[in-house]
């Protein structure tokens, strides 16, 4: 049986985009269904059985008709073609308030065929042209919905957390006891599990969220574990069964995400193998082309400062890309910088974010100035690692060395 993992498709997302003059879309909107669309071109030339969505269909939990309009018209490319969409709701569908509805609620209300949503922990059984599956949802779960107020009365943050993650583990291990050991199953989750790795500015974490540990996931009663929530792709589980994947996020949502290919994940199962020491399950990344975003930083402090940053201008690298140029200069040369001829060259780009200029002072007069006998001595060397070229840049792991050494030679002098 083939299957197509794909998570986090967060339509919505506008950062970095523009308004689109064919159709009065957000351009990010048009990127998001492009991925989309290509990711189930490719599922379906791949000839996949049943897809998997691990949550997050939009990027906010009250979607405006137009976001949902693109999000049901890339799904009905797959239901079209005669194949069983599994969606389980991620944090970015579920309601804060449990009265409301989900934003993927309404393909279960409207009764759309081969649509499937999990928004409970449960099991599906579902027959498919390849055969019977077993899939087992776990949803992301709001802390309000999942703890009674007893339940939190004075406890700490850190105890509530940890309510919540015990809460996820009897689930998780409630759902295995309830499968079929002869049938293929998977466990479809959207969740944090401990040790995976995040976007470097996925935001929306913070240090309440609960953090599964996979051990609790790689349950052997799972041929495959397709989770969403994180947006890099990775195997908690690598080399061993189940494999625990994240699919990441089906489009760049920032320049966090720059060196990330983005797609989805094509997954083979079958019950029982030749090899005893396999599940018969294998999968592969399939990226999509995804909307590139650059970053260039150039350190502009030679005789023609403008051809350096030219040069580090790639016409090729920033072609339809998102970009962001950073250039250090010297006071003394800005005068000489051709912020036309800069333009220009980065007149390929889809989107030039900004142009920034970090105009560095003399060194020796900062030093001069600011420097005095009387300041604190790590915030002078703090200052005066600014003050340098050679060392702006390693300031962070320089100090992280040095303050333990004049906290500990301050102490000793406090003593004498």
């Amino acid at each position: 049986m083939k299957i197509m993992h794909f998570a986090d498709a967060h339509f919505g997302v506008e950062t970095y985009g523009k308004v689109d003059p064919e159709t009065g879309l957000n351009s990010r909107l048009i990127d998001f269904r492009r991925s989309l669309d290509c990711a189930i071109e490719q599922a379906l030339d791949a000839g996949v059985h049943l897809a998997l969505f691990a949550g997050d269909a939009y990027k906010s939990r009250d979607p405006n008709q137009t976001q949902q309009r693109e999000f049901a018209s890339c799904i009905r490319n797959l239901t079209d073609a005669g194949i069983p969409v599994i969606m389980v709701t991620g944090n970015h569908d579920v309601p804060n308030s449990r009265a409301r509805a989900n934003a993927v609620e309404i393909y279960r209300t409207l009764g759309v065929s081969n649509v499937h949503i999990l928004s409970k922990p449960e099991v599906l059984r579902l027959d498919t042209s390849a055969g019977p599956i077993q899939i087992a949802g776990m949803p992301f779960l709001l802390r309000s919905s999942l703890l009674s107020r007893e339940d939190c009365k004075d406890k700490t943050i850190t105890e509530i957390t940890d309510l919540m993650i015990a809460k996820y583990c009897e689930y998780i291990d409630y759902l295995a006891r309830q499968l079929d050991s002869a049938i293929p199953s998977v466990l479809l989750g959207h969740f944090w599990i401990k040790n995976a790795r995040t976007s470097s500015t996925q935001s929306y974490f913070n240090a309440a969220e609960p953090e599964v540990l996979v051990s609790a996931v790689a349950n052997p009663a799972f041929d495959y574990v397709a989770m969403g929530h994180l947006h890099k792709f990775q195997d908690l589980n690598k080399g061993s069964n189940p494999p625990v994947v994240y699919a990441g996020s089906i489009d760049r949502t920032d320049f966090g995400e720059r060196n990330e290919e983005k797609g989805w994940v094509l997954v083979e199962l079958e019950k029982g193998s030749a090899c005893p020491d396999l599940s018969g399950v294998s999968y592969d990344f399939v990226s999509v082309p995804a909307r590139r975003f650059v970053e260039i930083e150039v350190d502009a402090d030679v005789e023609d400062p403008t051809a350096k940053i030219l040069k580090a201008i790639d016409p090729e690298d920033v072609r339809d890309a998102i970009v962001k140029l950073l250039y250090h200069i010297p006071q003394d040369k800005l005068a000489l910088v051709r912020e036309a001829e800069i333009r220009e060259a980065l007149a390929p780009a889809f989107l030039v974010v900004s142009i920034t200029k970090d105009v560095v002072r003399d060194s020796q007069a900062q030093r001069n100035k600011l420097l005095t006998e009387s300041m604190d001595p790590i915030k002078a060397l703090d200052m005066y690692f600014d003050t340098r070229d050679d060392t702006r840049k390693r300031k962070s792991d320089l100090m992280s060395y040095a303050r333990p050494i004049i906290e500990e030679l301050i102490a000793e002098e406090q003593v004498k």
